[in-house]
């Protein structure tokens, strides 16, 4: 079943429940295409991609990045190191099973510094689908209306004259060069900029966190990245992992 039968379907909204707090209850759908929602004003196939944009945004892409700096940690003991240090630092200053704070992420500047080089270098959205709604120019070159326009987010990102050893990970690059945010394009820009990037990226470090005080792993040798187009794994990234010895 599609997703556009699914909504035909479904009499999306109408299930909401509020609880005395004024928090909406129901399933994903329910919520997005509540009458409080812009989106249940849209026609059918807008709301379709609507609903795919946000599983692709709010579910797809914070995994497949989860994967990379899990893939890339291995094959960096040294960045894996720093990684685990910066993490063990920060534990020693929390009380037994004391969640994480935002003040904890603020101190987590190694781990984000990994997570724009796992961005960097793995692409997570190589190129968008654009479509010039009125002629355009751009440095002499004339787009006319309704041309498609895929700019490929992954030119600067890996170009060789703006990154040196620019096909190696290496996370320390975002300390080295002031300039690097100027030229790579992880998130977009502009307007249309990832409006959940913030978010993706605490989720990812107090994932992370948790991942590398408590397992030890190793990557399978014949696994490795492809791009398909999208970024996936040869075999979904096999891993051996074991449980270590808490010593923080």
């Amino acid at each position: 079943m599609t997703v556009k039968e699914i909504i035909k379907q479904s009499n999306c909204g109408d299930g909401i429940t509020t609880t005395s707090s004024g928090e909406e209850n129901g399933d994903f759908l329910e919520v997005i295409l509540s009458k409080h929602s812009s989106i249940r004003q849209m026609n059918d196939d807008e709301k379709v991609s609507s609903v795919l944009d946000i599983v692709l945004g709010g579910y797809e892409t914070t995994s497949t990045l989860i994967s990379l700096i899990v893939y890339f940690l291995h094959r960096s003991p040294a960045a894996l190191l720093a990684f685990k240090e910066e993490h063990e630092a920060i534990r020693r200053n929390k009380g037994k099973g004391q969640p994480l704070g935002w003040e904890d992420y603020q101190k987590m500047d190694f781990t984000r510094n990994v997570t724009k080089e796992a961005v960097r270098c793995g692409n997570l959205v190589k190129f968008l689908h654009r479509k010039a709604l009125q002629d355009v120019e751009f440095k002499g070159h004339l787009i006319p209306r309704g041309w498609k326009v895929l700019p490929v987010l992954a030119g600067p990102n890996l170009d060789p004259s703006l990154h040196h050893d620019h096909l190696q990970f290496n996370p320390w690059r975002w300390t080295e060069d002031k300039e690097i945010g100027k030229k790579t394009m992880g998130y977009g820009g502009g307007p249309r900029v990832c409006p959940g990037s913030d978010l993706a990226k605490v989720m990812v470090a107090f994932f992370l966190h948790h991942l590398v005080l408590t397992y030890r792993w190793k990557v399978k040798e014949d696994e490795y990245p492809i791009a398909y187009p999208y970024v996936e794994f040869r075999n979904g990234l096999q891993v051996e992992i074991e449980p270590v010895e808490s010593h923080v």
